[in-house]
């Protein structure tokens, strides 16, 4: 996936249906983790609630079974969510709270994105509405009403 050599020897386990329910409860946990947090930490909870706005965003315009904007594949989602899961891991450092009971949080978080980015298959188009076909030089956009 990704031209990522790294995951190459991974099953790919997860289908794209799968994966949208799991970005959507990748999202309100962060968005529990940030609740959570507000008292002890409000760097760690505005983190928290920031990973979760680009998990649900991510979901959100993605083509696959609960995409609503479809603006993109699922493969470019996949993408992005290799960037979510080392974002995730960054973050304690970024915020200076390594050694806080909030950063293991986002060390989870990051290692959990990084399993199911893994195991799931960004080539399963079931559910996608929208394509990109070649066309020439260009890319052309097919959605549901235009002929092939």
């Amino acid at each position: 996936m990704a031209g990522l050599g790294i995951d190459d020897a991974m099953p790919r386990v997860i289908n794209s249906k799968t994966h949208s329910a799991i970005d959507y409860v990748h999202a309100a946990t962060n968005f529990i983790a940030g609740a959570i947090f507000r008292k002890s930490n409000v760097r760690a909870s505005n983190a928290a609630f920031a990973l979760g706005a680009g998990v649900l965003a991510n979901a959100l315009m993605t083509d696959y079974e609960l995409g609503v904007f479809r603006l993109y594949s699922f493969k470019v989602h996949g993408i992005l969510d290799y960037g979510v899961a080392a974002t995730s891991a960054a973050l304690p450092a970024m915020l200076k709270i390594q050694d806080t009971r909030e950063a293991a949080y986002f060390y989870a978080q990051g290692a959990g994105e990084s399993v199911i980015a893994g195991i799931s298959d960004y080539d399963d188009n079931s559910g996608a509405r929208r394509q990109m076909r070649l066309v020439g030089s260009r890319y052309k956009l097919r959605g549901p009403r235009q002929a092939a």
